[in-house]
């Protein structure tokens, strides 16, 4: 068995996870021009990729930091590539397409955004962690492990999408698609993606964190003041009508 480092970047999972995202303007290029066979076609083989790098990060030790935030970046890329397409051909509701893809670019850059925040001018830039600007994620809290209603969110999605393009396959007439199916699948959506979106900004985005001082911003000024209080310069004080030395108090 092959025990590779976390850090580790070259990987065959990580590979995977890349060609995903490489390949996902293809597909959604193929149901632009009506191919939704060949989009089909296409998106069961990126599928199959999804699972078989989980396969290989699981039994062969390849296992990565990296590949954890790269796997559902690819997922979001193919779910964009693929609703904003079938959304202008009106084979789906665009305030779905714009919902579903303005959540993902919410969460992609609010995790900039807390990473930039984090971000310590003077600790080295780990090349290692390009994607997240140089540092360590875990290092402020941020885990990509999907929550159970994000999980059942992209399984929506998916399936919304695989049977919106099944629609236009004539090998797909036999399974009798109906436009009742794409609006049910639309309304779970819909609502997993509102819920996983509410339960990023509450659970993960640690927004009441951020609205309050952490106890590392706040120790400068305690130090300052307690050094302000160990250096102060003794009162000299002489009773009336003493002789002799002074006395400090």
């Amino acid at each position: 068995m092959c025990i590779r480092d976390s850090y580790e970047l070259y990987t065959i999972p990580n590979a995977l996870s890349a060609l995903r995202i490489a390949a996902a303007p293809g597909v959604g290029w193929l149901v632009w021009e009506g191919h939704h066979d060949w989009a089909v076609a296409a998106t069961a083989g990126l599928a199959f990729t999804d699972w078989l790098d989980g396969y290989i990060a699981k039994n062969y030790d390849q296992t990565s930091i990296v590949g954890k935030f790269l796997d559902p970046m690819a997922d979001k890329a193919l779910v964009a590539a693929l609703a904003v397409p079938l959304a202008a051909r009106g084979e789906l509701p665009w305030q779905l397409a714009a919902l579903v893809v303005a959540r993902d670019a919410g969460l992609i850059l609010g995790t900039r955004y807390k990473l930039r925040r984090a971000r310590d001018p003077s600790r080295p830039y780990d090349a290692r962690f390009f994607l997240f600007g140089g540092m360590d994620p875990r290092s402020i809290g941020i885990d990509a492990t999907p929550s159970f209603v994000s999980k059942a969110n992209t399984a929506l999605q998916f399936g919304l999408l695989g049977t919106a393009m099944l629609k236009g396959c004539a090998f797909a007439a036999p399974l009798g698609v109906a436009p009742h199916h794409v609006d049910a699948l639309c309304c779970g959506v819909a609502a997993t993606t509102l819920w996983s979106g509410a339960d990023y900004l509450v659970n993960r985005a640690g927004m009441a964190d951020a609205a309050r001082p952490t106890a590392r911003a706040a120790a400068p000024r305690r130090e300052t003041r307690v050094a302000l209080r160990t250096t102060r310069r003794p009162v000299v004080r002489r009773r009336p009508g003493a002789h002799g030395p002074l006395r400090a108090s």
